[in-house]
């Protein structure tokens, strides 16, 4: 029993917080005695161990789920300024702690079902192992009664000794001898022939029967001869095959006996090894949950931070503004209060301009209705013209008042064409600018629209960009989308796009054609996801130019 069940493995399992029942089950099964003995039991118990295990898997699962939902709560309490950092670290610490007491209460709740349960495997095994000892101890016991049983059989000499002394007996009764002698087996040959009358060995009858009944009971006793030699040898080679066979069977039984020992020790090494390779998963599983919880506590301080920083540029940014609208509203202020002197002398030169101006613009109109008449006789033909200025009807005023109209009306024709086709290509429909702050491992962007603008049928619309960033050492990604984008992942990476992920360091600039050809607007992505530490400070000022 003690080779049987080895009291360090035993204490292996214990220190361990393993059961050995899955080990257990598997050795039995390897032997089918075993395994009829055991019946059904081990494969309950495999389902009793692989129900424990998931329960205690989905009781892993659900503490990391309320840790993970806990987590959050806080991080939305601290977002909305509800909680203090110390109240939310206190809050952590007495999770983490709770979470430890739950896990230590569940490894201890497993670890007495598991000495409970192997209590039980080693209890049913001892009475496997004891049942198999008395089944052994049978098996045992009707060995010895064979081997007993083999030992008193007569050997080869003790049969020999029989047939010389029946040999003896015969030729005794052969020769008539009334004597007794003692015969080389030790055994009195004469007591059976006592009975019997003693035969002559040569009887007188004139016909010579007594000479032909000893022939033929010489015959008859080598014939015997003959047999008994034939049956010593093939009892003798009977003996000497059972004696091979037997040893033969001895041999092969030390070899299995070899080979059962030889596969125990590998299931012991196998198990072993099992064992090992469980409490090192194991320790992988819990080092891999710890960086986890580790992980995200990382985030959700990076989270913090990113937006404390966006909150303090939003409210430096604010700041400075308010301050620069301060500043130019005193210095325009000052301008005006100096410029109300100058004013007010305008004022009263500009009446009296004014009126001035209203006399000259009355004498200008009844001079221009004459002109305007003069002009329609123009039109009604130069040679009446000319016969008017020969006659001289017309003053020279007027004429050369005409002349003058004619000649500014040329002019502005030409001036006209002049302009159509000049050099100057672009016209600015507006411009825009701003800043941007962008997050660490985030994604800003701005919608552009076009808006109410006059468009000639050959301009073309094109978007001129420009790109500054706080730190020229600093670097984003810079990408225009056509129309009004969602401010969604996934909305982003489906539109349409006049280039993506360009990558600007320090800043930049440049033109883009068919920025407005959806919804007559676009939209401008700055991408800070390749980062997780320093967040983005972009200023950028967009203008929309018409190009013939």
């Amino acid at each position: 029993m003690d080779e049987l069940i080895d009291p360090s493995l035993l204490a292996m399992d214990h220190a361990a917080g393993e059961t050995p029942s899955p080990d257990v089950s598997s050795s039995q099964s390897n032997d089918p005695v075993d395994s009829l003995l055991v019946g059904g039991r081990g494969g309950s118990a495999d389902a009793k161990g692989r129900h424990l295990v998931g329960e205690d898997r989905g009781e892993q699962d659900k503490q990391a789920d309320v840790w993970s939902d806990l987590n959050e709560e806080l991080a939305n309490l601290l977002l909305s300024n509800q909680l203090p950092q110390t109240a939310v670290s206190s809050l952590q610490n007495l999770l983490r702690e709770n979470a430890s007491l739950k896990e230590k209460n569940g490894k201890l709740k497993s670890l007495l079902g598991r000495s409970a349960k192997a209590q039980r495997d080693a209890k049913n095994e001892l009475e496997q192992m004891k049942k198999m000892y008395e089944v052994c101890k049978a098996d045992n016991d009707r060995l010895e009664k064979r081997v007993e049983v083999l030992a008193n059989r007569p050997t080869h000499m003790d049969l020999l000794a029989d047939f010389e002394t029946n040999f003896d007996r015969a030729m005794l009764s052969i020769g008539g001898s009334e004597k007794k002698s003692q015969q080389s087996g030790g055994e009195d040959a004469a007591e059976s022939s006592l009975s019997e009358p003693s035969m002559p060995l040569y009887d007188e009858s004139p016909y010579g029967g007594n000479f032909n009944r000893v022939s033929g009971g010489d015959s008859l006793l080598l014939t015997e001869l003959n047999e008994a030699k034939a049956r010593i040898g093939h009892l003798e080679s009977m003996n000497n095959a059972f004696q091979s066979q037997y040893h033969s069977l001895e041999h092969t039984h030390k070899s299995l006996l070899h080979e059962q020992q030889s596969v125990k020790n590998s299931l012991t090494n196998c198990q072993l090894e099992l064992r090992m390779s469980k409490m090192e998963t194991e320790h992988a599983l819990r080092t891999i949950r710890e960086k986890d919880a580790i992980v995200r506590e990382m985030q959700l301080e990076i989270n913090l931070v990113t937006q404390s920083a966006v909150d303090a540029n939003r409210r430096a940014a604010e700041g400075l503004e308010v301050a620069s609208q301060v500043k130019e509203d005193k210095e325009y202020v000052a301008g005006l209060e100096a410029k109300v002197v100058a004013l007010q002398e305008w004022a009263l030169a500009s009446t009296e301009s004014k009126r001035l101006t209203t006399d000259r613009c009355r004498g200008l109109e009844a001079r221009v209705e004459e002109l305007e008449g003069v002009v329609k006789k123009i039109t009604s033909g130069d040679v009446e013209f000319k016969r008017l200025c020969s006659d001289g009807s017309l003053g020279a005023d007027i004429a050369e008042s005409v002349k003058s109209i004619a000649s500014h009306k040329s002019a502005g024709l030409s001036g006209a064409t002049s302009l159509a086709s000049g050099n100057d290509n672009e016209r600015i429909l507006w411009t825009k600018s701003s800043s941007l702050v962008v997050g660490a491992g985030m994604v800003g962007q701005a919608q552009i629209e076009l808006g109410q603008v006059q468009i000639e049928a050959y301009e073309t619309v094109i978007l001129r960009y420009k790109i500054d960033l706080t730190a020229s050492d600093l670097d984003c990604y810079f990408s225009v989308l056509k129309g009004l984008v969602d401010d969604n992942p996934k909305t982003r990476r489906v539109a349409d796009a006049c280039f993506r992920g360009r990558h600007v360091q320090g800043g930049g600039g440049g033109d883009v054609t068919g920025a407005f050809a959806k919804q007559n607007a676009c939209t401008l992505v700055w991408s800070n996801e390749r980062s997780w530490v320093r967040p983005r400070t972009v200023k950028w000022t967009v203008e929309a130019i018409a190009v013939v």
